[in-house]
Order: C-alpha cells, then sequence, then structure tokens
C-alpha cells in the first residue's frame, strides 16, 4: 500500500483515496470552546514549534543560535529524557497506517528503549497530560504494528515542562482502543456515503 500525507492540508491519502486521521477521530473528544481562540491558537502554534525544534534536534539539524529562548527548556527536556532513560529514536515524525482499518497519523516518535522494548511516545509541552493521550497513542501503535509486524509497540507519553525537566506516564489502560475503535465506528457513520 502507498501512503502519501499532504502535510499543509494535513490529508492522508491509502492508495489515493482519502483516509481519516487519527487526531481527526479523536476530535470528538476533546473540547476546548471555553478557551479564547486566541489562546487556544497561540498554544497550538508553540506545540508545533516544541515538536519540530525536537524533530530537528533528533536529526541533527537543529541550529541552537537561532532557537527561539523559550523553546530551549523543552529541546533540554527532550535531550535529558533520552539521555537518561537510554532511549534511541528509530522514527520522527513518519506517517504510519492501519491497512485493515484505514486509518492514517504521525506518531511523534517510535523508541528503541531497553532489552528489545519498541515504544511510541507523544510528546506533549502542555501543563498537564490530557486524557486524550491514550486513546492517540492506541490508534498510533495499532497502526505501526499494521505496517511492520510484530508486537504491538508499548505506549508513553513524554512530558516536558518549561523548567527543562520531563516525566513519562506510561499509557495502559485497557479501554484505550475501545475508544479509539468507537471515534473510528461513529467517524465511518457520520461519513458514509
Amino acid at each position: 500500500m502507498q501512503l502519501d500525507f499532504d502535510s499543509q492540508a494535513h490529508v492522508y491519502r491509502l492508495d489515493g483515496r482519502v483516509v481519516p486521521s487519527v487526531t481527526q477521530l479523536l476530535e470528538p473528544l476533546v473540547d476546548f470552546s471555553m478557551v479564547n481562540d486566541k489562546v487556544l491558537e497561540a498554544a497550538r502554534v508553540f506545540g508545533t514549534h516544541v515538536h519540530q525544534a525536537c524533530h530537528l534536534d533528533d536529526l541533527g539539524e537543529l541550529d541552537w543560535a537561532t532557537l527561539d529562548p523559550a523553546l530551549v527548556p523543552y529541546v533540554e527536556a527532550w535531550r535529558r529524557f533520552l539521555n537518561e532513560s537510554g532511549a534511541v529514536v528509530i522514527a520522527s515524525e513518519k506517517p504510519v497506517y492501519h491497512a485493515a482499518l484505514n486509518y492514517a497519523g504521525t506518531p511523534d516518535r517510535v523508541l528503541s528503549w531497553g532489552k528489545q522494548r519498541l515504544v511510541v511516545p507523544d510528546i506533549k509541552a502542555t501543563s498537564v497530560v490530557p486524557r486524550i493521550v491514550g486513546p492517540q497513542t492506541a490508534g498510533y501503535a495499532k497502526a505501526y504494528q499494521s505496517m511492520h509486524g510484530g508486537r504491538e509497540p508499548e505506549r508513553y507519553c513524554i512530558h516536558l515542562r518549561a523548567n527543562g525537566t520531563y516525566s513519562a506516564h506510561p499509557r495502559r489502560e485497557s479501554t484505550d482502543w475501545g475508544v479509539f475503535l468507537s471515534c473510528l465506528n461513529i467517524w465511518r457513520f457520520l461519513n458514509a456515503a
């Protein structure tokens, strides 16, 4: 199967056919209606910049001299996590798809962590770890497994903080995959031709 991703439009195509993204499928679970639009947009842009900076650092392409000072502690926290955990980035911002269920998405990273542990983490630079991370990482982990076979990767949230620290939160809730599948089924129902 051929997966194409249009990053500008945030559209995934599997063999030329548009398929929903993990983020799109989980949208009904996230309600930011009580947050001012400007605040929400600023947080989204900042989170995107944190992800881009960490991605460039993973690739060895981050120019620290031009990095916004507000982003520095988050990249340092990401580096600290990698150094202290011994985790090794084996894929960064690489789209995945689930062939049987027809959805796609882009996990933040795929890590080799410890003895034969494959991990799909989601990186968050938010004040708290959102509940949505469980179903989100479940969708990514199952898609990765669908593409590559083997055992399903473990799931984590790596929470980066403004003071340069981090915390690693395993996502082991047994309901996460069921919640994700429910969102997929609702999306199919609402988008049936």
